[in-house]
């Protein structure tokens, strides 16, 4: 067991009212479960979310509690409403949409050409190659100045494009930005510059993404064009709402942003269109992504996260984003199924070269301890593909609980010779209460460029820089966080019981909390001392499915993305699991099903192993025991137990935990000869006692901080000593005390 690996807890979400009195929360809850006939505990998890009364529940289900939240609300909508309007009544003017090489880029993109072609405007877009960098350059002016581009409108980036505006500008070219990233002190000297992120905004919701501000440029320019024309200006909103809301709901869902208030809206409409009446590039690529090209697809935003985005952002990691754009505006059937399956081709190119930079990365994380002596891991390399390191960045935050920032000196100036003047592109990813903006501000001075959000962010950095920089960045880190605990917990919201378990409870979850995403997360539960019934492979082996019982009950469940092998769960094991519950449709029935996040052996199954460590140390220091406790280990113990070790060992592992060695061993016996812990520990040290084995642990303790457990079991590492001769087992001291302690043998 490495002791970097990340450590597991599970806490309880926080309340949104912690303060509040039992009885009135009873009565509060009773009302919204009785009003909307649904089961209590549904009825105390919105509760506990923020509805706090039957008109709040409501407003929550019905998702009608944004009513006509004007966009001119926004700093500068007035003044970027005014030029575009201009570029609208002028057929001399062509526009230039220059936007980002993400999800969210593209579906602005994609949203604002189509309504201003819809206004008769001489409108492009323009998307850089992520090789290019983020953002605008010189270059990409120059490029839109030979094609007498005069407006240029920025849609998800722009915000700290300070000197490339001001060159455009030079050129006789006007800029209007449209952005949701955070801002630096200083602004361009653009137009307009449309971010709620400004320092002073007034919107009453700084959370909508790059498409979420573009959506509401495009609500105010048609609002705006109802007053001249005398239409009702909420009904000409309501209308960008119905024709764009798919596009929107996509980039909001794919830029991770928060799916509440105004965002729950936007999202909630764009998935019911998606479902209705799909463009005809996303009924594509629907189309070719799905396995069973029969059945029809639930479209959630879990469906967008999981299936849709991923196809669209392969576009702009691995070839060229405007591919994306191209599969939105097709009007043609067989151009968009071509285009969709050339980016699920692409996103297969993709998940390779992430695997392949994500396996290099860990082996050279595991390779040098400073980097876990480090609050931020910074690593770079020559070959990493740009557009595939932000992937990884987020996989290595995951597994190591710390902020991440990979960059790659892919097409440096010399390939082959490195040189300090060699330009680095960098994405990182940062955890919950370290904004990584700040971080890369506080190394402003060593990095070309720099920007994205409190967990993203995007930067340039020189060769000759980097090990500056990363020594400054974790000097932030210790300087605000101190000793970071590095402890990943995962929230639920509250225990369950398996009577609570049902096909009603699911589908009441995915009616009324739907769309579900940051935010406001698909509700997690907690089910306690369930009895593990059967483990199978399901998809090569690259998932369980495993069956567990709770109180006479049982329950279907999937772990997602874990083999049988990697989980070290055995039939009868006692385990706690934290899951949250779908609907599963199969051969006509329909049913209640847990999606595991993880999974641990339960409260129960950790006090026998307090228990069962007493025994151990009261045993070694002479206690008497009987032979019905099972605990003397014979000759056919011995030789299992060595085998199983051998086996490892010479499969290249020499750390393992202590309930795996157990598992290999009892799969070899006979139900009624399983090895007790007891036993296996006694072996252990008479091994070790005799120089067979050398023998490191790593034992569970409990996390004072928590009813959890810091660790999920115990760890060993072994290594085999050789002997000149054969070393006799009838030589353990230990062995001939234990024999003697047996009362009955």
């Amino acid at each position: 067991m490495n002791s970097n690996e990340k450590k597991k807890r599970w806490v309880l979400r926080e309340p949104a009212f912690p303060d509040a009195d039992r009885a009135e929360r009873e009565k509060i809850t009773g009302r919204i479960a009785a009003q909307f006939n649904i089961p209590t505990c549904l009825a105390e998890l919105m509760f506990d979310r923020g509805c706090g009364s039957v008109e709040a529940a409501a407003a929550f289900i019905h998702n009608n509690y944004i009513s006509g939240r004007d966009p001119f609300l926004l700093t500068d909508m007035d003044r970027a409403v005014a030029r575009i309007k201009r570029a609208i009544g002028d057929s001399r003017e062509k526009v230039a949409i220059f936007g980002d090489y993400d999800v969210d880029g593209v579906t602005s993109v994609s949203a604002l050409y189509l309504y201003l072609v819809s206004r008769g405007v001489h409108a492009g877009y323009y998307i850089p190659m992520r090789a290019d960098g983020y953002g605008m350059s010189r270059e990409s002016v120059d490029r839109l100045a030979e094609r007498g581009v005069t407006l240029i409108i920025t849609v998800d980036t722009g915000t700290t494009s300070i000197e490339e505006i001001e060159y455009a500008a030079s050129l006789g070219i006007d800029t209007v930005v449209t952005d949701h990233h955070e801002c630096r002190p200083e602004l361009p000297p653009a137009v307009a510059i449309v971010n709620p992120h400004r320092p002073g905004d007034t919107y009453p919701f700084r959370e909508l993404a790059g498409v979420g501000v573009t959506y509401k440029l495009i609500s105010a320019l048609e609002m705006d064009r109802a007053d001249a024309e005398g239409r009702d200006r909420f009904e000409a909103e309501r209308a960008v709402l119905l024709k764009y809301a798919d596009l929107v709901a996509i980039g909001t869902v794919a830029d991770v942003m928060p799916v509440v208030d105004e965002n729950r809206m936007l999202v909630s409409f764009g998935l019911k269109k998606i479902q209705s009446s799909p463009r005809k590039g996303i009924a594509a690529l629907i189309e070719a992504s799905s396995r069973k090209k029969e059945q029809s697809r639930d479209i959630t935003a879990s469906f967008i996260g999981f299936t849709i985005a991923p196809r669209l952002n392969a576009a702009g990691r691995m070839d060229n984003a405007s591919l994306a754009v191209e599969l939105l505006l097709s009007e043609s059937d067989d151009e968009a199924s071509e285009i969709a399956a050339q980016l699920c081709e692409i996103n297969l190119s993709r998940q390779m070269e992430e695997n392949r930079i994500a396996s290099e990365a860990i082996a050279r994380i595991q390779e040098d301890e400073s980097f876990f002596d480090d609050s931020v891991i910074v690593l770079d390399d020559d070959k990493w593909r740009q557009g595939v390191i932000g992937i990884v960045a987020s996989r290595l935050t995951e597994k190591y609980a710390k902020p991440t920032i990979l960059v790659t000196f892919e097409g440096m100036r010399t390939p082959g010779l490195p040189s300090p003047l060699d330009v680095g592109k960098g994405s990182g990813r940062s955890v919950k209460g370290m904004n990584l903006v700040s971080a890369l501000s506080y190394c402003d001075g060593l990095l070309l460029r720099y920007g994205g959000h409190e967990l993203a962010a995007g930067l340039s950095v020189t060769r000759g820089n980097l090990p500056e920089f990363r020594r400054r960045l974790n000097e932030y880190a210790r300087s605000q966080f101190g000793d970071l605990d590095f402890t990943v917990t995962y929230e639920a919201d509250m225990e369950i019981s398996a009577s609570q378990i049902t096909l009603d409870l699911a589908e009441n979850i995915k009616k009324l909390m739907e769309p579900c995403g940051t935010g406001n997360p698909p509700p997690v539960f907690i089910l306690r001392d369930a009895r593990v019934v059967s483990l199978r492979p399901i998809s090569d082996g690259k998932h369980t499915k495993i069956l567990v019982e709770k109180d006479g009950l049982r329950f279907q469940a999937i772990f997602f993305g874990m083999s049988p092998a990697s989980l070290n769960y055995d039939q009868d094991d006692s385990v706690d699991l934290l899951f949250t519950l779908s609907v599963n449709r199969y051969m006509g029935e329909t049913s209640a099903q847990l999606i595991l996040q993880d999974m641990s052996f339960s409260t129960r199954f950790f006090r026998q192993r307090v228990e069962d460590r007493r025994k151990v140390a009261e045993l070694m220091a002479g206690a008497v025991f009987s032979q019905s406790d099972r605990y003397l280990p014979d000759r056919t113990d011995f030789v299992n137990f060595y085998g199983v070790v051998n086996d490892l060992i010479r499969g290249g592992r020499d750390s393992f935990s202590d309930q795996y060695i157990m598992f290999l061993m009892n799969r070899r016996f006979p139900a009624d000869r399983k090895i007790n812990y007891v036993k296996y520990k006694l072996l252990l040290a008479i091994f070790a006692e005799l120089d067979l084995l050398k023998v490191s642990q790593y034992p569970c303790v409990p996390d004072s901080q928590a009813s959890e457990w810091a660790l999920p079991q115990d760890y060993v590492s072994v290594v085999r000593v050789s002997h000149p001769v054969k070393v006799d087992l009838e030589s353990s001291v230990l062995l001939r005390n234990l024999r003697a302690q047996c009362g009955d043998t």
